[in-house]
């Protein structure tokens, strides 16, 4: 019976760093060619296991391990396509966010000990409820705006109705930078990531009404 050469504990995640910020709830498709990364798919279909992504703090996604940011999302394969060169294009879907605690860069590929922080969340309060709702009725504005403005722009077909589930949404679909959103995404409480998520559809809701009543003049 043939063995793993890597055992990872639970603690334990391998990574894959990109120029990308995923939030959990979202899809990224990922077209694997580089043998250090086909051997982690491989690891985590046989071991019918999970991996991360991470933005790179540091370096290129090809080439010499970069450095991550600390924190990064979990994803689950959803769907592996091979290619009879080796090559892979995979489905992914982002479930849960962690923080990198210790990396181990003497492996094929990038492994971190890790902790998940969506766990650490306790979603029970009114407060919690309030923002919630201000939060989602703003959002909601930012999406009929933006499809107002942009021909192309597609809205989601639904609106989350849990908090956690909206602000991983909003930070999927908010037109900001790549580093802005990994900002969003290393907020670690809920309540918290939602009132930085107020603040910031409140001034692009301006920025896109003042674009419509500009151009309707």
């Amino acid at each position: 019976m043939q063995t793993d050469p890597i055992q990872l504990a639970d603690n334990e995640l391998p990574l894959i760093p990109l120029n990308v910020v995923l939030f959990p709830g979202g899809y990224l498709p990922l077209h694997i060619f580089e043998q250090r990364y086909r051997e982690l798919v491989k690891y985590c279909i046989r071991n019918e296991s999970s991996f991360g992504i991470v933005m790179i703090k540091e370096g290129d996604e090809v080439g010499d391990t970069a450095t991550p940011c600390k924190v990064g999302t979990v994803v689950d394969l959803v769907d592996v396509n091979r290619f009879p060169d080796g090559r892979m294009n995979i489905m992914t879907t982002g479930r849960s966010r962690f923080e990198i605690l210790e990396v181990e860069e003497d492996l094929p590929y990038l492994v971190a000990r890790v902790r998940m922080l969506d766990s650490l969340n306790d979603t029970d309060n009114s407060e919690l409820d309030d923002i919630f709702t201000e939060t989602r009725e703003i959002y909601i504005e930012y999406e009929t705006l933006s499809n107002c403005l942009m021909f192309t722009w597609r809205p989601p077909s639904e609106i989350p109705e849990t908090p956690n589930e909206l602000a991983f949404q909003i930070g999927t679909r908010l037109r900001v930078s790549l580093e802005a959103k990994q900002e969003l995404l290393e907020i670690a409480t809920i309540d918290e990531l939602l009132k930085r998520e107020i603040e910031i559809l409140k001034e692009l809701n301006k920025q896109i009404a003042f674009r419509l009543a500009a151009r309707n003049n």
